[in-house]
């Protein structure tokens, strides 16, 4: 800052008589030098009167001068210790001179400071403004995004949602702001949260969730850094992608059906390991690819070796859980003493020989998937309480645990056993029945669905085949006599039997000499063969005994054709070919 009146300087020589007559005609201060070069003080009338007052006017000029003054350039680099000890400024440019006292100068940089405070602070006010229009109208975009927009500090504090969650969870952001992630997780308001993984690994991480009213959503969280490369935010955006994996059950949908109109001639139906001609079992699938994208408990009957797991495993592939993990719970292959810690885990220093850091259960490992109980009969009625609880709630407790965990789980059941029984015996919980038994399906066993038998034979044998490295066929005859098994062990059974005819075969072509010698029909000769006769002949007489055999066994018609497969019109009509007498009950 520059004042531009300059102050009338006068030199050393001058006299009292004269400093006294130019004091009447000019105000003070004036600037006295010795030379140009050399400034000697101020002459300030003031203190120049105390002076002549006290001292006489005999002394040189000096001594009534005040020395008390400092020399700039510009008054804006005056330092406030500059302003507390001396009692003038004297402000030197471009040969100039001008003098002020101090609080003169004081008053003036006061001035100025306060000009600049009131021009700073009207444009903070400017930008002020333009950065509220500016977030109001970047809320507004976030606010009219399709996609849910959550953000989070580094220690998962919530400090924004967008008005997409409304849609998405039925509740509004003020549900969510100044909640703490972990918080909102306990309460199960967000499930399977990606905010909470990147927090914890400070890397970008994506998945399903699905909320309680239906929605299946896709998220994303991404970490962002301060320039220190700490963690700083989390910004996670959510998609409804409800409709994508509903169209993704209609093409699964269209693609079986597709599946079933290749086969149609032999109505065979398959997916995945499940494959059948029977209209039972196609009724059975129908009813699984029904329930399977509902969440609700399933529960799944039929003899040991029927397939429970393969169905179980059918449905979770065509919910919306399927790229989740599939936990299978042999309920009876594990011992009862252990069943507890195996199923919910156990925290560190459980019990004697547990793990130090504890150990994470079947159930906490089936979160976000599908959990199987098989043979859930088998179940001790102590842990049959936690799984009630578990079905109930959703939650269970560590062994040695003091906090409930919760979990995302479709459970499904299954047993060989009569509950229902069970339940009178005092031997399995009745509430725990109608937890579980809220879709009851029934996989008929082997021997009712006799069409099945060919079509699973040929299906293990060539599984086989490719597993041992062979290249076995049976023939037509040894291929009926295994259709007329019984099969106590189902499906399994059947499947062992077909991989030991792999294994031990001896020659390319297996026939009936070579089946297991525990199968029955085995001694019974289909066809006596002195030599070369036409094949269709030969097939002839082959029906002929077969039917034969059929008849003396289940005496009517209906229960030959259940057994060997083909329709009563069939039965009937080869009966009448070969002039068979029978009489229907």
């Amino acid at each position: 800052m520059e004042v531009k009146k300059e102050s009338l300087i006068v030199f050393s020589d001058i006299s009292i008589l004269d400093v006294k007559a130019l004091l009447k005609i000019n105000s003070s201060p004036f600037i006295v030098m010795k030379n140009h070069l050399e400034i000697l003080g101020i002459l300030d009338e003031s203190f120049f009167l105390k002076r002549l007052d006290s001292g006489g006017q005999n002394q040189e000029i000096t001594a009534y001068l005040n020395s008390s003054f400092v020399v700039v350039d510009d008054l804006d680099k005056l330092s406030e210790e500059d302003m507390s000890i001396y009692d003038f400024v004297i402000q030197h440019g471009d040969n100039q001179y001008s003098c002020h006292p101090i609080s003169e100068v004081r008053e003036m940089l006061l001035k100025k400071k306060m000009k600049s405070l009131i021009s700073l602070n009207e444009s903070l006010q400017k930008e002020l403004e333009v950065t509220r229009k500016k977030v109001k109208e970047l809320t507004q975009i976030l606010h009219s995004s399709y996609d849910e927009i959550f953000v989070t500090d580094a220690n998962g504090d919530t400090l924004f949602v967008s008005e997409a969650c409304k849609k998405l969870t039925g509740l509004p952001p003020e549900a969510f702001i100044n909640k703490n992630i972990n918080e909102l997780v306990e309460k199960g308001l967000i499930v399977n949260s990606v905010t909470l993984k990147t927090m914890k690994t400070k890397a970008i991480h994506s998945a399903e969730q699905t909320y309680p009213h239906g929605l299946t959503v896709f998220s994303t969280a991404k970490p962002i850094f301060d320039e220190a490369g700490n963690l700083y935010r989390i910004v996670s955006n959510s998609r409804d992608i409800t409709e994508l994996v509903e169209m993704k059950n209609q093409l699964n949908r269209v693609n079986l059906r597709n599946q079933r109109a290749q086969h149609e001639n032999s109505r065979t139906v398959s997916f995945n390991n499940f494959i059948t001609n029977s209209d039972k079992m196609v009724k059975v699938f129908e009813l699984a690819e029904k329930v399977a994208p509902m969440d609700s408990s399933i529960f799944i009957h039929g003899e040991t070796g029927v397939g429970k797991g393969v169905l179980a495993r059918v449905i979770h592939d065509l919910s919306s859980r399927k790229d989740k993990n599939f936990i299978q719970v042999n309920c009876g292959a594990i011992p009862s003493a252990l069943i507890e810690s195996e199923l919910f885990g156990y925290e560190s220093g459980a019990f004697t020989g547990a793990n130090k850091h504890g150990k994470k259960g079947l159930v906490e490992s089936a979160d976000g998937g599908t959990l199987f109980l098989d043979e859930i009969g088998e179940m001790p009625l102590d842990i049959q309480v936690k799984i009630l609880h578990l079905v109930q709630d959703r939650t269970f407790m560590k062994v040695g645990g003091t906090k409930e965990k919760k979990v995302n789980i479709r459970i499904i059941s299954a047993t060989n056993k009569d509950l229902k029984q069970m339940i009178k015996n005092n031997q399995f919980r009745e509430d725990l029945y109608y937890r579980l038994h809220v879709v009851p399906m029934e996989i008929p066993q082997l021997r009712e669905r006799k069409e099945d038998i060919l079509l699973l034979t040929d299906y293990f044998l060539k599984k086989f085949n490719e597993k041992y490295g062979q290249s076995i066929t049976i023939d037509d005859h040894s291929k009926l006599i295994l259709q007329l098994q019984d099969y106590p062990g189902n499906v399994r059974e059947l499947e062992n039997v077909i991989e030991q005819i792999v294994v031990t075969a001896r020659k390319p072509i297996v026939t009936i000499e070579d089946l297991p010698s525990d199968l029955t029909y085995k001694d019974t000769a289909l066809v006596n063969l002195t030599g070369i006769i036409p094949l269709k002949k030969a097939l002839e007489e082959t029906e002929k005994q077969l039917l034969s055999q059929a008849l003396s066994t289940y005496k009517s018609t209906r229960k030959m054709a259940k057994a060997l497969g083909v329709s009563q019109t069939t039965i009937m009509r080869k009966l009448g070919k070969y002039q068979f007498s029978y009489h229907d009950d």
